[in-house]
């Protein structure tokens, strides 16, 4: 289930994620706190959401996005997340958070692409995060980036899915460049945290369920808090073919 919405939003802080993050959980809270409870309540946890904010001709100054609105993008596999999402998305029209306030425009339910390939070219929305054991940031020309990318994978899946994937991703083609990101969180006590991410497009070898799963659900660490959100580009090679 891919939910788009249309956000009247003139600014908000660089370090935004807490506030998405924000958005998201009063939305789900408000649409089924049963789901809220269970999604958020106790210790962290993966979870098969992942979601992403465009903003529309921004420009940074002074430490805050300038904008003419955003475009939202959530997306889940799990029906139950979805609909608790769109029940708290439909009965808000203001969202306001420590000074941040979002108007809610439109929503919409988008077309989810339909995968039947085994080779997948995806966009990633916002960046993409990979760390090894000792939290160093792995970047696609790091030696042991694809085999720790497996390793996070096959932990979500593990927890979320019951399983390992089918078969191991593999990355035969990408168009990535580095990005640092700024951020905070309440753990920080008001020091700023820096992430080192990538962005840009990649295609994706694996099982056509695990695709499918990793397109829904997002990549990556941090993949529920803003990170690793996908859109399908294309498919290179059909499963029957």
């Amino acid at each position: 289930m891919r939910i788009v919405i249309q956000l009247n939003i003139k600014n908000i802080p660089q370090q935004y994620r807490m506030v998405l993050l924000a958005f998201v959980k009063e939305m789900i809270r408000k649409g089924d706190e049963v789901v809220y409870e269970e999604l958020y309540g106790g210790e962290k946890k993966p979870k098969a959401l992942t979601y992403s904010m465009y903003m529309k001709n921004f420009k940074l100054e002074n430490g805050m996005y300038e904008m003419d609105g955003a475009t939202f993008i959530f997306s889940t596999s799990d029906a139950t997340i979805g609909v608790a999402f769109i029940n708290g998305i439909t009965s808000t029209k203001t969202f306001k958070h420590k000074g941040n306030v979002f108007n809610i425009q439109s929503i919409s339910l988008a077309n989810e692409a339909n995968i039947q390939s085994s080779e997948v070219k995806f966009k990633i929305l916002n960046a993409l995060l990979i760390e090894n054991s000792e939290g160093k940031p792995l970047l696609i020309e790091d030696h042991d980036f694809e085999k720790e990318l497996n390793y996070i994978i096959n932990q979500k899946f593990q927890y979320l899915y019951g399983r390992n994937l089918h078969s191991n991703i593999q990355i035969i083609d990408s168009q990535l460049k580095k990005i640092v990101v700024q951020e905070t969180n309440r753990h920080a006590d008001g020091r700023n945290l820096y992430y080192t991410g990538q962005k840009g497009t990649f295609t994706l070898r694996g099982h056509v369920e695990d695709l499918k799963l990793i397109y829904k659900d997002g990549i990556g660490l941090r993949s529920s808090s803003g990170w690793g959100t996908l859109e399908y580009v294309n498919e290179r090679r059909r499963v029957h073919e």
